[in-house]
């Protein structure tokens, strides 16, 4: 019985009261901007993710606070490995990848309510940016705040949670699941679901929070950020298409090497004299 309340506590209840958190701050974050600018609001999006990620942070800092001060578990940080810095960056890339082979996917399914999906997401994704001020806070906050504390929030703490139950397989994708239906919109969805893989793989592989925030920010800013700042030419944009796509030979090895490293290290502490067994916490060791 406890050990149903802990996995409902778990996969359940943890990732309802993190979504349901992110979305209130969502939703609180445009009133300051709609006081300010009135009906028009909307086309300050920049702005409104700036308070959305600044608001977040600090509620999320709060959190991690109060745990480290009641002895509980956070989410493991460090400088990494070289082949962690390496791994985060090339999962980044194959991240880019995997959304650029979903949507060619996407474009060529000949059904209409994935035409319609599609329209809508292409709509949705408008830029409503009043200013290049605006622009400018735009691309500051989903490149880097919304990422870390996106990542703080589902690999942090829910996938994190997950984890302490010792089923790091479905960890993965049931925080994977939680990060895609966040998204809401059914194009978004699928691709944030893959993404979400792909992040938590690189979160469990390499024990480190760090490193999924350094993927989340380099998808960020290759899938959005240069766009909105800059105007790519068609034979670089190709070229980076390339790459992406390329990158998902690398992340799949290092991947196989990790885990194969991973299991490696977990053998060694089964057969390890309990006597000279060190007391590691948490699930990273």
């Amino acid at each position: 019985m406890r050990n149903r309340s802990r996995f409902a506590s778990r996969f359940v209840l943890y990732p309802v009261i993190c979504v349901f958190a992110y979305f209130t701050v969502i939703f609180l974050s445009a009133f300051p901007v709609a006081a300010v600018k009135g009906e028009n609001y909307l086309e300050y999006e920049g702005a409104i993710y700036l308070i959305e990620g600044v608001v977040g942070l600090i509620a999320i800092f709060i959190w991690f606070y109060f745990r480290k001060k009641l002895q509980l578990s956070c989410p493991p940080c460090s400088a990494g490995k070289p082949l962690d810095w390496v791994f985060g960056t090339v999962s980044a890339l194959a991240m880019l990848g995997v959304a650029f082979i979903y949507f060619y996917l996407a474009t060529h399914m000949k059904a209409s309510f994935v035409e319609k999906a599609l329209k809508d997401y292409d709509d949705m994704m408008q830029v409503r940016s009043a200013s290049d001020l605006d622009i400018y806070m735009n691309v500051f906050a989903t490149c880097l705040l919304i990422p870390i504390l996106e990542e703080l929030l589902f690999r942090g703490i829910i996938m994190e949670g997950m984890l302490e139950l010792g089923r790091p397989v479905l960890a993965v994708v049931c925080s994977s699941l939680v990060f895609g239906i966040m998204h809401g919109q059914p194009v978004q969805i699928g691709y944030a679901f893959l993404a979400g893989m792909i992040l938590g793989a690189v979160y469990y592989l390499t024990g480190n929070i760090v490193m999924s925030i350094l993927s989340h920010i380099i998808f960020n800013v290759f899938g959005s950020g240069i766009y909105l700042l800059f105007t790519i030419p068609e034979k670089t944009e190709n070229v980076l298409t390339i790459v992406q796509v390329a990158a998902l030979v690398p992340f799949a090895v290092i991947c196989v090497y990790l885990i194969i490293k991973r299991k490696k290290r977990s053998s060694d502490k089964v057969t390890e004299p309990a006597g000279n067994r060190s007391l590691v916490q948490g699930r990273h060791a």
